[in-house]
């Protein structure tokens, strides 16, 4: 979650969460971003992440109920929407070194 990251202060641009696949030795197989604005919460993905997209159904699935339910969530409430449903918060809070 940038807003929490340990470069917040220098990372621009609207509030995100970035979503993917991670490899715990570094780097990640795709990735995409949740990005709050002004008209609302968009997903913003390439075409090189949209596999990894297909193998996150229940994410889709809590967008969907989100947009049905009519929910605004928070940056932070989304953060634990994802947790909720399995996801792993690998934001660096601080530098390592």
């Amino acid at each position: 979650m940038p807003f929490e990251a340990w470069d917040k202060d220098i990372v621009l641009g609207k509030p995100h969460i970035y979503v993917g696949m991670y490899c715990e030795s570094g780097g990640c197989i795709g990735e995409f971003k949740i990005v709050w604005d002004n008209v609302g919460i968009q997903l913003q993905a390439y075409d090189d992440s949209w596999e990894v997209l297909s193998h996150m159904p229940e994410l889709i699935d809590l967008m969907g109920r989100i947009q049905i339910e009519g929910l605004k969530p928070t940056i932070e409430e989304f953060a634990e929407m994802l947790k909720g449903i399995g996801f792993k918060d690998r934001t660096e809070r601080e530098r390592s070194v």
